[in-house]
């Protein structure tokens, strides 16, 4: 499986920063102190969210649909059935559902694997996918 997005997990954000094709985007910077240290990376319009820790190491990195889809090697047409298929058995699986504030959202799936987990999210309005999230394994809620 090619995600090379994988690579940069643990590694200082200066080098995905530098990193084709982030090195050409616009990204928004913002540091968070509650609950924990965060700084956090938005390559805006580009369906990219990097979150490091504090000491500015990747710890997850959120792709949506969109320009960010070509960054991992999961077409986002795929639906829940061919991401089982795919990956196996996941260690945690939910339905869709919806939160007060944040509204609905779809079934989703956890992967853990050797180097890092990988968080699927479907879409709520038919059977494909909405988000890819990789982690570090510490980062895993």
């Amino acid at each position: 499986m090619k995600m090379e997005l994988t690579e940069y997990l643990g590694r200082a954000a200066s080098e995905l920063l530098k990193a084709e094709p982030f090195s050409r985007w616009h990204v928004v910077c913002t540091k968070e102190n509650d609950p924990k240290p965060e700084i956090c990376y938005e390559f805006d319009g580009h369906g990219v969210e990097v979150i490091c820790d504090r000491f500015d190491r990747v710890q997850t990195v959120f792709v949506h649909r969109g320009q960010g889809e070509s960054l991992v090697d999961f077409p986002f047409a795929m639906g829940r059935r061919q991401v089982l298929e795919r990956l196996g058995t996941p260690e945690k699986s939910g339905r869709a559902g919806q939160i007060p504030v944040l509204g609905n959202f779809g079934a989703w799936d956890l992967f853990r694997l050797p180097r890092f987990s990988l968080h699927v999210q479907y879409r709520v309005d038919r059977d494909e996918i909405d988000m890819i999230t990789l982690m570090v394994p510490d980062a895993v809620p």
